[in-house]
């Protein structure tokens, strides 16, 4: 419904994600030529003229892609307002469940935003070195990333013009809530399994990403590029299950949207926030090290890979206390009892 796009937040997400799309398809156009005539180490004017009209482009895809990680927090702040204009919806949740495009934009936008923080990080990593040995490639890698955001425009224009705000939406706590208690209760004992799981899953994350900085190496950036998608993967059902439910104060509720809120201080973004960081720089691990034969300079590869492993523990290591906040809070305001019975 074209009236959709009459909202401030819905017009700001749609014209981000053309920019980024725009962008990302100048690069691409770009890097066309740089397939064509790239000669590291060439002093033609040819040459000169295309690095420099590289570097430029390069910084200006950069931007995009800044903005297209961004977006994935534009995509559920703008759900998030619109619950005042859809009956039923008390969270993001229920607008993007009243359209069947709404969780696929949510994770289109999300791939999107994750294909554009690992290309970030191989600039970064480019700009590093003396010499433009990665710049053919983070332009190649452009043809992969560019049907991503393309796709992620297409999701979120069709979620966006396919919402109806006279329909009556469902809340969280007749979809989501009852459809996980469905299978798990209020019983604590899977909940508690996945919390645990969740929570030494990070801490090898943390340590692996820690290794990768102390040490650098083959082996250490690889087992943490390894261990930082498998920890996120067990921290989301734990959030779900057994985070949310501390934050809220009753064992029924698991609902990530009602995280942003400010009724418990507004703990999902910086939660999500650096759970999707640290996963993102502890995976960049391993594409940094992807690039070490290509590189020729193993000490700049080498320092760039501490910077990374520091960063990845960190935010591992703000993830997990995060994350333990409202359960430690649940246990001093109760006194020790267990909130699930």
């Amino acid at each position: 419904m074209l009236t959709n796009l009459l909202r401030p937040f819905l017009v700001a997400r749609l014209g981000a994600g053309l920019a980024v799309v725009v962008l990302c398809v100048v690069g691409a156009l770009v890097a066309v030529r740089v397939l064509r005539y790239w000669r590291i180490g060439a002093s033609s004017e040819g040459q000169l003229a295309l690095e420099r009209r590289a570097e430029l482009v390069a910084a200006l895809v950069e931007v995009a892609l800044v903005v297209a990680i961004a977006n994935v927090a534009l995509t559920v702040l703008s759900a998030d307002r619109v619950t005042h204009s859809i009956r039923g919806a008390m969270c993001a949740w229920g607008v993007f469940d009243a359209s069947p495009w709404g969780f696929v934009a949510l994770g289109a936008s999300a791939a999107a935003a994750a294909a554009c923080a690992l290309w970030v990080v191989l600039h970064r990593l480019d700009m590093s070195h003396r010499r433009p040995a990665l710049t053919r490639r983070k332009f190649v890698a452009l043809f992969g990333l560019a049907p991503i955001v393309l796709f992620d425009l297409f999701a979120t224009t069709r979620w966006l013009l396919d919402l109806d705000m006279q329909v009556v939406a469902s809340c969280c706590s007749t979809g989501l809530d009852d459809a996980l208690g469905t299978h798990a209760g209020a019983g604590g004992g899977p909940r508690t399994l996945a919390a645990g799981l969740a929570l030494a899953a990070a801490i090898v994350a943390a340590l692996a990403a820690l290794a990768a900085a102390r040490v650098p190496g083959p082996s250490r950036a690889i087992a943490a590029a390894v261990a930082s998608p498998i920890a996120a993967a067990l921290a989301l059902p734990a959030i779900l299950g057994y985070v949310a439910p501390h934050a809220y104060e009753t064992p029924q509720h698991l609902c990530p949207f009602c995280l942003l809120h400010a009724d418990v201080l507004g703990l999902g973004w910086p939660l999500f926030g650096a759970l999707f960081a640290a996963t993102v720089l502890g995976a960049a691990l391993g594409l940094v090290e992807a690039q070490r034969r290509a590189s020729g300079e193993p000490e700049r590869l080498a320092a760039f890979e501490r910077r990374l492993g520091a960063w990845a523990s960190g935010l591992w290591t703000l993830a997990i206390v995060l994350a333990a906040a409202p359960v430690v809070r649940w246990a001093v305001v109760s006194g020790g009892a267990p909130l699930f019975p």
